[in-house]
């Protein structure tokens, strides 16, 4: 005599409905397409798997946010981390939610924001299971026998309970298919062109997770996904067609304000003289701006308008200038932004700036005590008449400054030293009076003694 076994099964939960609501939104920057669907729930892991797709045609980056709503109406963050979706992509994407730590709610819900484009995509919760009664759970018991050769049947039976595949996507992308399948049975998958070349081949156990590919620039306008769930007690196949589309250009960054530019600046005068006009040279882009002579204290001597057609200035040098060191700037603006470029020079003594050896008329007189000396002597400085402070400087025929002196306004001399190469040089007294400023010039020679 043989004894067998009356093995009861776990109660097993219903399959959760898979779906789902889709939205498509199509606005001045692009088009949105979302979807979203419970793609299956682990009751014993007590976990529920939504599937969420959003294709992103826009040049604004979206973020997706996931909550669920209660029985009573509240709202609960069930999955912690955003989801990023870059402009011009598409992401497809298994969001967990824990019903442990949730609790019971009635559907979960997608919000997509970003830009000007903000909607929500809704699915909902798993099946709720009763617990049995007893007198349920007895008649269960008494069935079982007779049902488990149909029910074994039934459930190895192969099914597909989510492919989804996206509609269009863009050359070079990378795209994901999210699946789910079930009963006795593993799934086979093929990415081809439209011309039946294959991309890319694979086979799966697991009954769900996400398909990863790349489109390669040469897949065409158009690729055919074909999948075989296939069985032992039958198969299924599924064919999704997608189409390939080139990305759309970025629209190019609005030029800049324009910004003043200074190509080319110099002077033209190879000698600047006192009481002569030196002339600059200059490219510009700016329709404003000035040119100044300037000395080193910042005090302004000439200055000329830009004119950007002509591209020079000419500049009056004041007879007091001479024996100064000069900069010549050149100040372009455009609106609120400049440029500034500089070049230094040196004031030679002018032609009607020389004195005669005697003394000017009703004026300062400049003496030296000697108009020819030897390297190295000595020679002094003579101011004759009421004269106010002056600053004596002795320099070469290029403007060079050598050697510099004071005379006070109660003294009328200073003592200086002949340089040690032979040649012309000039001594120019500058006397201030007041707000004015008088130059007096005196030629002396350098020269070895015979």
């Amino acid at each position: 005599m043989s004894t067998y076994a009356l093995a009861i099964p776990e109660p097993r939960a219903p399959r959760p409905a898979t779906y789902g609501t889709r939205a498509q939104l199509a606005g001045a920057y692009g088009e949105v397409d979302g979807y979203l669907a419970l793609a299956g729930c682990d009751r014993r892991a007590g976990t529920a798997s939504y599937a969420l797709r959003i294709v992103n045609q826009s040049d604004a980056a979206l973020r997706a946010r996931m909550t669920c709503a209660t029985l009573r109406g509240e709202s609960i963050l069930a999955y912690p981390l955003d989801v990023h979706v870059a402009p011009f992509s598409v992401s497809e994407t298994l969001l967990p939610v824990r019903m442990a730590d949730v609790g019971p709610y009635d559907r979960a819900i997608v919000n997509v924001e970003g830009g000007a484009i903000a909607f929500s995509l809704e699915a909902p919760a798993p099946a709720r299971t009763a617990k049995p009664s007893r007198w349920i759970f007895a008649v269960a018991l008494a069935l079982v026998f007779t049902v488990a050769a149909a029910c074994a049947a039934a459930f190895s039976t192969p099914r597909l309970a989510l492919l989804a595949a996206p509609q269009r996507t863009f050359e070079g992308s990378a795209i994901d298919v999210p699946y789910a399948f079930g009963g006795w049975a593993s799934m086979q998958y093929a990415l081809q062109t439209r011309d039946g070349r294959q991309l890319a081949a694979g086979l799966t156990r697991e009954r769900e997770g996400t398909i990863h590919f790349t489109v390669p620039p040469a897949a065409g306008t158009q690729m055919l996904l074909s999948v075989n769930v296939i069985g032992p007690l039958g198969h299924i196949s599924e064919l999704r067609r997608i189409a390939v589309a080139v990305p759309a250009p970025r629209k190019a960054p609005a030029a800049s304000a324009a910004v003043p530019r200074i190509n080319a600046f110099a002077v033209a005068t190879p000698s600047v003289h006192a009481g002569d006009t030196l002339r600059v040279n200059y490219i510009t882009n700016a329709r404003d701006g000035e040119v100044w002579l300037i000395d080193d204290s910042g005090a302004l001597w000439a200055r000329e308008t830009v004119v950007p057609q002509a591209g020079e200035a000419d500049l009056k040098v004041p007879q007091g200038a001479a024996g100064r060191q000069m900069r010549v700037v050149l100040h372009a603006r455009i609106g609120a932004a400049d440029a500034v470029a500089n070049a230094v020079v040196t004031v030679l003594p002018g032609a009607v700036a020389a004195q005669p050896a005697g003394a000017q008329g009703g004026g300062d007189a400049l003496t030296l005590s000697s108009a020819v000396v030897t390297p190295d002597a000595s020679f002094t400085v003579t101011i004759s008449g009421p004269h106010a402070d002056a600053a004596v400087i002795l320099a070469d025929e290029s403007g060079n400054q050598i050697q510099q002196g004071d005379i006070a306004a109660d003294q009328d001399a200073v003592t200086l030293t002949a340089p040690g190469k032979p040649g012309t040089y000039y001594v120019t007294a500058n006397v201030s009076q007041g707000v004015s400023t008088q130059t007096l010039v005196k030629k002396i020679t350098v020269q070895t003694s015979n």
